[in-house]
């Protein structure tokens, strides 16, 4: 976890990528990673997030701004001389050599004794619980040994920072999950800095500290977990984390941090309403279908009767998705409760839930 009182590792200030000369990759960054603190930079394929993690291993080179890390502006310093450990998503390893030999390869470009690489290496082959397979070859290895080899050998020189470009991507769901853990486990025991580069929303919610939310070369919010899931900067931000209904409407009354929002049937709805919307203005209401209350006991601040349009079974829940305000694509989740009839399409179902569980956010531009 980040160290309290201290000066941050990494700081980018005013930092701007262009590949052409005329459209920004990357567009004025202004961010500080804190020592011992697990961010993640999250967003869709083409939003700056690699350009941004490769520009700080200095395998990029800022079109403007600087980069610092540790105190130490570091634009002008070479990638191998940043001491910083890197994590791909294709391993890297060395086909050639055992895996033993991959760890105590960066350690003897440091000029480290034998001895003394020989004692880190077995410890970390112990760290990812490998020490069993040193002298395996990668070939010999499945795609989960691989990626625990190519972590220790990112974390056997004791670097401050590590950085891990899309690094389960190629894993499958189950073995995903438990490398998830398995890295977050290994940030908690040796309080290393981590920088790491996702799409999937889900590995950077469980994972991270805190969240960087890149979209078009820049970062919609910057915030821990939960507060970039219950509390979205914006509608992308809302809808590019989880599955979200967004409902479109005008704002008909505001109260300080609250509002009224019409539907386009009329619907009236209350909500915790985003800085900057006035009466009048257009604006999206964005729910959580896990916040949605179905069925007869639902009451709360918004309630209403809606249509059922298609059932999916997911086993603790079934997915509905139903007409709400003129609105085709709204989604609940209902979960498995004895005695509660199963609902059909084309059934009137009572959803409820509270003004403090939805916002109202400013609708994204047109493209």
């Amino acid at each position: 976890m980040a160290q309290q009182g201290d000066a941050p590792l990494v700081v980018f200030e005013g930092v701007r990528k262009s590949y052409d000369g005329r459209t920004d990759a990357v567009q004025a960054l202004d961010f500080a990673v804190a020592r011992g603190e697990f961010v993640t930079l999250l967003g869709p394929s083409g939003s700056g997030k690699t350009t941004t993690l490769m520009m700080l291993a200095g395998f990029e080179d800022p079109t403007a701004g600087r980069i610092v890390l540790d105190g130490r502006p570091i634009n002008d310093v070479p990638a191998h001389r940043r001491g910083i450990g890197v994590v791909f998503q294709n391993y890297a390893l060395l086909p050639h050599m055992t895996v033993a030999g991959n760890l105590s390869f960066p350690l003897e470009m440091r000029g480290v004794a034998r001895a003394e690489r020989e004692k880190r290496v077995a410890e970390a082959l112990d760290m990812v619980r490998l020490g069993h397979l040193a002298d395996r070859r990668p070939a010999q290895l499945s795609g989960g040994q691989q990626q625990r080899v190519a972590l220790a050998r990112a974390l056997v020189f004791r670097p401050a920072l590590v950085l891990m470009d899309e690094p389960l991507g190629a894993l499958d769901k189950q073995l995903r999950e438990r490398m998830q853990l398995e890295i977050r486990r290994i940030h908690r025991m040796l309080g290393v800095t981590v920088v790491y580069v996702t799409h999937d929303q889900g590995e950077a919610l469980t994972m991270s500290d805190r969240v960087a939310v890149f979209d078009h070369g820049r970062i919609r919010q910057f915030a821990p977990p939960a507060e970039v899931y219950d509390e979205p900067a914006d509608a992308f931000v809302a809808s590019f984390i989880g599955e979200n209904n967004a409902l479109p409407g005008r704002i008909v009354a505001r109260d300080d941090a609250w509002c009224s929002m019409a539907l386009a049937d009329g619907t009236t709805l209350r909500a915790r309403c985003a800085p900057g919307l006035a009466p009048g203005d257009a604006a999206v209401l964005a729910l959580r279908p896990e916040r949605v209350l179905v069925g007869p006991e639902a009451w709360a601040d918004n309630a209403l009767e809606a249509e059922l349009l298609e059932t999916v079974y997911f086993g603790d829940h079934t997915r509905l998705r139903l007409r709400v305000g003129g609105h085709d694509e709204f989604v609940a989740r209902l979960g498995f409760r004895d005695g509660l009839a199963r609902p059909r399409p084309g059934d009137r179902i009572r959803l409820a839930w509270s003004a403090a569980c939805c916002r109202a956010l400013a609708p994204e531009p047109a493209e």
